[in-house]
């Protein structure tokens, strides 16, 4: 039997309302998404993340009752960070459609850190003790084999540098088969937003989904969803299999009883900005829209 392969990507970036899309989307009746969100399988790190799925068999086994949407996707907050990324997905899936979506740099660094400290593995109690590890932390490959989770996480910096990933895609899969929202798109249009894409994805514009926050930064747990999302259910399935629920619960354990991290501060957030204007402006010009409300 052929495999069933999706048709579009969600491909990042972390922190940057994927998870309220991928809701969005696979709440419409044209449009196919596996319950497990970060399957992750298109990149090429050996230290890939903990949800990542196993093995290409169970990633497409997970499409195989999806043969009669004209839409299949997946979002995997991985693919836009990975350089490696764009081409594994055009040698094994062809010229599908690629949604990207894109924060304010300052705004999603802090956004990960406070992820990391709340549900992870990050041990550091403020975002600019964080920002200093950066650097050592990316030029170590012990820091990637023994930290927990996937080590690009901890790189709060180095992810809001979006010009060269998303020329990547571009350069790979051109403008014609690429969708790149911004934020503030979903935050403030989310209904045309989301229509928007329905008709970039070849499905009825005319469905409504229902518009709520998924994944808000800093929930620790979230039992509701625990039992309502059963990609989350599977994910825990496969850490007890594989061992990694008993390295992520002395973490949880922790974060459970430590207290929130302190917020950015505003010199902090200066400095990014400094920091990430070239790439900001970069990335204007790279995709035609005025980011002024990001300097």
């Amino acid at each position: 039997m052929a495999k069933i392969k999706p048709n579009f990507l969600i491909v990042g970036a972390a922190k940057c309302g994927t998870t309220s899309l991928y809701r969005y989307l696979n709440d419409h009746p044209e449009i196919f998404m596996p319950e497990w969100k970060e399957l992750s399988l298109f990149i090429d790190d050996p230290f890939g993340p903990l949800h990542r799925v196993p093995t290409a068999h169970r990633y497409y086994t997970l499409f195989s009752k999806a043969g009669s949407y004209p839409a299949r996707g997946e979002a995997s907050t991985a693919y836009l960070y990975n350089k490696a990324a764009p081409k594994l997905i055009l040698r094994e899936l062809g010229t599908i459609r690629i949604i990207i979506v894109l924060r304010d740099p300052v705004e999603m660094a802090y956004s990960l850190y406070h992820h990391e400290y709340r549900r992870e593995g990050e041990a550091l109690s403020c975002f600019e003790k964080a920002l200093a590890a950066e650097p050592e932390r990316f030029n170590s490959p012990a820091f990637a084999r023994r930290c927990f989770g996937w080590h690009a996480n901890y790189y709060y910096f180095l992810r809001g540098l979006y010009a060269s990933q998303v020329k990547r895609y571009l350069d790979t899969f051109g403008a014609e088969r690429m969708q790149i929202l911004l934020f503030e798109d979903l935050k403030e249009s989310p209904r045309s937003t989301v229509q928007e894409l329905y008709r970039f994805l070849g499905v009825s514009a005319d469905f409504v989904p229902a518009m709520k926050i998924y994944n808000k930064a800093g929930e620790l747990l979230n039992i509701p969803r625990f039992w309502t999302d059963s990609g989350l259910f599977y994910k825990t399935a496969s850490y007890i299999v594989n061992g990694n629920l008993v390295r992520k619960t002395p973490h949880l354990l922790r974060n459970l009883i430590r207290p929130q991290p302190p917020r950015m501060r505003p010199e902090t957030a200066e400095t990014l900005r400094r920091r990430f204007q070239p790439d900001i402006e970069a990335l204007e010009t790279l995709i035609g829209r005025d980011l002024s409300r990001w300097k």
